[in-house]
């Protein structure tokens, strides 16, 4: 048997470099959706609507993966859905700005690679949170999958860009939409996966099986397109 071990998933180096990528945009532009790196505040939006359909929010304990400067809150909010909200970023200072906007709402400093720990949330959400380019993403993002569903009693929607993108950033990471959705397929039979919204960008939907419990649909969910 050999006695070498696998490499860490993500380093603390790679990690770096992602926070070096956001710490930079938010230099530059400011706490908005330009320093989170979004192309425009219309298609972050969209992604926040197409997240926010994954289940009936009202009244639920809600989970933000990396939430930036409170943006999804704030759409929520626009939106008049009351949510009991947390939030996790890796950036300090993308926390800071979160708490001073949204003081009522719960903003902590938390790689999500490392775990959720004990607490469950009834949704979990997580918006462009994988797009920079640190290596190994997409095992890293299939442990992350994993974590995610195991830490929600009700849901799971997360987006990403698609290998479907006509363009592509050498600094961002684009994930196989088939490759993605085959794999949450091993983990519950309950996915649903969405495209068409934006031309370069797919959501993915998750729901863990529970018994007594009413579920999206009565078969195991699939493909499909935003209402």
């Amino acid at each position: 048997m050999s006695g070498k071990t696998s490499p860490p998933v993500v380093t603390e180096r790679s990690q770096e470099e992602v926070a070096s990528f956001f710490r930079l945009h938010l230099q530059l532009h400011g706490p908005n959706w330009r320093g989170l790196g979004w192309q425009s505040q219309r298609s972050q939006r969209r992604r926040f609507a197409i997240l926010s359909e994954v289940g009936p929010l009202a009244n639920a304990r809600v989970l933000d993966i990396g939430c930036g400067v409170g943006d999804l809150y704030n759409y929520l909010l626009r939106r008049r859905i009351p949510v009991s909200y947390t939030g996790f970023d890796i950036l300090p200072e993308m926390v800071a700005h979160a708490r001073k906007r949204y003081p009522e709402a719960q903003f902590e400093v938390r790689d999500v690679l490392q775990g959720l720990g004990p607490e469950r949330f009834d949704y979990v959400l997580c918006s462009g949170a994988f797009n920079v380019n640190f290596g190994r993403n997409l095992l890293a993002v299939q442990e992350v999958l994993n974590e995610l569903l195991r830490g929600c009693t009700r849901g799971v929607a997360i987006n990403f860009l698609s290998t479907r993108a006509r363009e592509r950033d050498a600094i961002l990471f684009n994930y196989d939409p088939e490759t993605l959705f085959i794999y949450c397929q091993t983990l519950t039979p309950y996915v649903r996966l969405l495209e068409g919204y934006l031309p370069n960008d797919f959501t993915l939907y998750l729901y863990p099986k529970r018994s007594g419990e009413d579920l999206p649909s009565a078969e195991p969910l699939q493909k499909g397109s935003p209402s």
